[in-house]
């Protein structure tokens, strides 16, 4: 069975229980932790490793997880190690947080500039934002000096690149070309 389908399957069966439940949002916030958590090499290597028993890395999630993420989190964890499916939790976890967002019509948007951008910009952006493309707006601030000033707005995968330093590229080209 092909990867994606089995994530696509697994995160939408979580979704449908957790909505049924009214416990969509509380997963939600699990998944974004637990996602944070598959970034630690130590935990990924482990939900990967064919050697240690289920039994074991449930516990593991259990330990580190337990009072933190909702009793449904930890029961879907154990389902899916049960089912030597563990594996797959990234993968699902993100697809979990796609289908929460667009049940819920969020839009995820991406701010990055040469500085850490204030309270009030963001939401300034998210407020411009959500009139524009009619929704929520979950932004994300990024800091990079490269863009040399200016800034980079990516919205649902769709980029505004209004940085000093593409601008700069552009300007070489045409004279170059010129």
């Amino acid at each position: 069975m092909n990867t994606n389908r089995i994530t696509v399957r697994y995160a939408k069966a979580l979704y449908s229980f957790a909505e049924n439940e009214k416990k969509a949002e509380a997963v939600r916030n699990d998944m974004q932790l637990t996602a944070e958590l598959i970034n630690i090499a130590e935990f990924r290597n482990m939900l990967k490793n064919p050697v240690i028993f289920p039994s074991k890395k449930i516990a593991v999630f259990n330990k580190l997880l337990e009072g933190k993420v909702s009793n449904l989190t930890l029961t879907f964890f154990k389902l899916l190690a049960n089912n030597k499916r563990e594996a797959y939790l990234d993968a699902i976890s993100r697809n979990y947080i796609d289908f929460y967002r667009k049940q819920n019509n969020i839009k995820s948007a991406k701010l990055t500039t040469v500085f850490t951008a204030d309270e009030k910009l963001k939401k300034e952006i998210i407020t411009i934002l959500a009139k524009q493309f009619k929704a929520d707006i979950e932004l994300v601030g990024e800091t990079d000096k490269n863009i040399t000033g200016g800034f980079v707005l990516t919205v649902d995968g769709k980029q505004y690149d209004a940085s000093i330093s593409s601008k700069l590229k552009e300007l070489k080209k045409e004279m170059l070309n010129t």
